[in-house]
């Protein structure tokens, strides 16, 4: 078992990384980008609508907000250094003319030049010695050399370090790049800019460049270059961090991590997913018992069509169902004790002041209803596969011997055949400890239950890359080790199982 256990846990991380680099690519490419934020339409649908002050590479906002999150950068590859002189001039062309080529008569429709724009803005850092050699190329015509100032001022601008924790040296960076900045933004003309001021200007970028080659490594050399083909990329910084155990901030605030905010809402995920599961699995095995010893009687019947209409009713409509018609203003059987509709708990004001007792009886009344609309459906769906697998046990050979020696059949169902029927009911209830982290979206959001199936919903809706991937990975982790933990209780439950 130690053998096999060591084995599992060995195979985790390499799992783990197949599982993120897939996510971490189907995000990045999924189209829009977190500076899309999410609009009601008028017939009551989801938008995404793209925030247009992030459109232009000369935006700090826009520059500084993709910089942070590492959008600037390919995804597994870096090949940008090895872009040529011809790239550069024929994109510079078609910016300012907006057209793909001379031979076309219409201009670029909006998205596709903004895309054009912030791509080549993002490779201005890499190809910074081409866009200088067009800058002091005279016979260039102006206005692409002014848009050649413009995007090697681009790939001059380096990101600032952002968060609650910034070192003495990171700071003095910080610093730095502020001067370079305001330099940089000085060194732009005017579009009626005469031939002589732009060549001082030109001068200044060509002196700037000789004296910061080194700093910002303007001029990769061929090793270099193989080093920023595999290293300098989306999926490197963001794995570079995670071995780090730094999962990043949050979209909307720099100085609140992932993991601070995940820590806040566990615990309500975490009791809106171990109670259920423990719950289900005890009535499954009740009424799944109960079902199969009343094979096509009215017991076996009435039970397979109730649970079969309970899987075919959708979270959606009972939670609301469960709000309008049970809790609103009604009261808990036998009491006068009103029946919460919103929240884990009561008010802090309220909830501080209560002793520790009262404190949990007050949590089971906000729950009560939450976990009834969470339970239901898996109670369904497992009840009907308990009851498969208990006749599937009913028919063994031992069992038909305990029958025979007149065993009690409530010892012979739930000790012989339920431990061994629960077999199933393990394997499928394993792969649901990922909802630990994911909770239940509709049941938190319908009840105003601030756990982390909520705060998942509200990062989807606002792309924030960061809690979407930490989401994936901690839902995978917890899922992997919900199958080995059912792996080993194979043993404790069958001993004629072995893993070795």
């Amino acid at each position: 078992m130690w053998i096999y256990t060591l084995r599992r846990l060995l195979l985790l991380p390499i799992t783990l990384f197949f599982i993120v680099i897939t996510n971490f690519i189907i995000i990045n490419l999924a189209p829009g980008e977190p500076f899309s934020h999410a609009e009601i339409s008028a017939d009551g649908s989801a938008i995404q609508k793209e925030n247009r002050s992030f459109a232009f590479s000369s935006d700090e906002r826009y520059l500084h907000f993709r910089q942070f999150y590492g959008l600037t950068l390919p995804i597994l590859l870096n090949t940008w250094p090895w872009l040529s002189s011809s790239y550069v001039e024929q994109t510079l062309w078609q910016l300012v003319h907006r057209r793909f080529s001379p031979e076309d008569e219409k201009e670029m429709v909006g998205k596709k030049y903004n895309d054009l724009r912030m791509n080549f803005g993002d490779q201005s850092r890499f190809i910074m010695p081409h866009l200088l050699s067009v800058l002091e190329d005279s016979e260039t015509a102006p206005n692409i050399r002014s848009m050649a100032a413009h995007f090697f001022v681009r790939g001059a601008t380096r990101p600032a370090y952002i968060g609650p924790h910034i070192t003495a040296e990171q700071n003095d960076w910080n610093q730095q790049i502020t001067r370079d900045d305001q330099l940089l933004q000085s060194f732009l003309w005017p579009p009626n800019a005469s031939a002589e001021n732009i060549q001082i200007q030109v001068k200044k970028m060509r002196q700037w460049y000789n004296q910061n080659i080194t700093r910002y490594d303007l001029e990769p050399d061929f090793w270099r270059k193989i080093e920023i083909l595999f290293f300098e990329t989306r999926f490197i910084r963001y794995m570079s961090r995670v071995i780090h155990l730094d999962f990043g901030t949050l979209r909307n605030d720099s100085t609140k991590t992932v993991i601070s905010e995940v820590t806040k809402r566990f615990k309500y995920s975490l009791t809106l997913a171990i109670i259920p599961m423990f719950l289900t699995f005890g009535l499954c095995q009740f009424f799944g018992c109960l079902m199969a010893y009343y094979q096509k009687r009215w017991p076996d019947y009435l039970f397979n069509l109730l649970f079969l209409i309970l899987y075919s009713i959708p979270v959606f409509i009972v939670a609301p169902f469960l709000i309008e018609k049970v809790a609103l203003n009604h009261c808990f059987p036998f009491s006068h004790t009103p029946i919460p509709i919103s929240g884990f708990t009561s008010p802090d004001r309220i909830y501080n002041q209560q002793l520790s007792y009262q404190r949990l009886f007050d949590i089971f009344q906000h729950i009560a209803l939450p976990l009834l609309a969470i339970m239901y459906g898996s109670l369904a769906s497992e009840a009907r596969l308990s009851r498969t697998a208990v006749l599937e046990v009913l028919r063994q050979d031992y069992v038909r011997t305990a029958w025979a020696k007149g065993v009690p059949p409530s010892r012979i169902l739930f000790k012989h055949v339920g431990r061994n029927a629960a077999i199933t009911i393990v394997t499928s209830l394993a792969g649901s400890l990922g909802l630990v982290l994911g909770g239940s979206l509709i049941v938190e959001t319908l009840f105003n239950i601030n756990g982390f199936g909520k705060f998942f919903y509200d990062a989807v809706i606002n792309r924030d890359y960061n809690v979407i991937m930490f989401s994936a990975l901690a839902g995978s982790f917890v899922t992997l080790m919900g199958y080995l933990v059912a792996d080993l209780a194979y043993m404790w439950l069958d001993p004629r199982i072995s893993l070795d």
